[in-house]
């Protein structure tokens, strides 16, 4: 492990850039995908324009911000691994702030603490023969309501990472495109701050301890989070 920071090191001393950056990725293998699925969130949200952001460029910027200031750069791998998706989720917030709507500046744990009474609120769905969702409550109503429009599925590599880290039953959801439809959903519905934690713990690659870190939680706030995220989607894909 020493190795790898080591080597950042001979790197940067040898103004070898490409082999900087790779060695940077050794150390958060994650820190790609997530930045991709923050950008995914926010376009399938409408937060901003479909391609109009690259992730390629986000993760330039940030390990070009690690090149740059090096030496003042924590040197401990761990460290340095939460160091970059502090700097990832500190470049994606600029974009999206610059994009899109955004809420009154409030404190993460006030954020936090309204999304935990928000995933109360999320409403009972379910899904018609044709594919299409609907929520439970319409189908008491004598006439027919507006439906909510068909939701695009999540990539496979990405439904593949939330059931497994979600503990959902594979079979049961990859066997029927309307439980797929569900998940899309129960996904795009999670409120903002709770679906960074989600991404940081399945496409970020991080434990609880550095998701806490990285957000400067405490771990028992992630835990929480995260727990009442898990059991939110185990309940609603029985």
């Amino acid at each position: 492990m020493a190795d790898r920071t080591t080597a950042l090191s001979s790197h940067k001393a040898q103004a070898n850039q490409r082999a900087f950056y790779q060695q940077l990725e050794h150390i958060a293998p994650g820190l790609r995908n997530y930045i991709r699925q923050r950008l995914l969130s926010a376009e399938r949200r409408r937060l901003i324009p479909p391609g109009l952001y690259a992730p390629e460029d986000v993760l330039d910027d940030v390990l070009l911000h690690v090149y740059e200031h090096f030496e003042a750069i924590p040197t401990d791998e761990q460290a340095l691994r939460i160091k970059l998706f502090q700097l990832a989720n500190e470049r994606l917030d600029e974009l999206l702030k610059d994009e899109a709507w955004h809420r009154n500046a409030v404190s993460l744990e006030e954020l936090l603490s309204d999304e935990l009474k928000l995933m109360d609120e999320i409403p009972l769905i379910t899904v018609d023969a044709d594919g299409d969702i609907l929520l439970v409550e319409e189908l008491d109503d004598a006439e027919l309501a507006p439906q909510e429009p068909k939701l695009v599925l999540l990539e496979d590599s990405f439904e593949e990472e939330l059931m497994a880290t979600l503990g959902l039953d594979r079979r049961l959801v990859k066997a029927d495109n309307g439980q797929r439809a569900i998940l899309a959903h129960l996904y795009d519905r999670l409120p903002e701050q709770s679906r960074i934690l989600l991404d940081l713990w399945t496409r970020g690659k991080l434990s609880i301890e550095e998701i806490a870190k990285v957000r400067m939680l405490s771990v028992e706030q992630v835990q929480t989070i995260l727990q009442r995220i898990q059991a939110e989607f185990q309940t609603r894909l029985r």
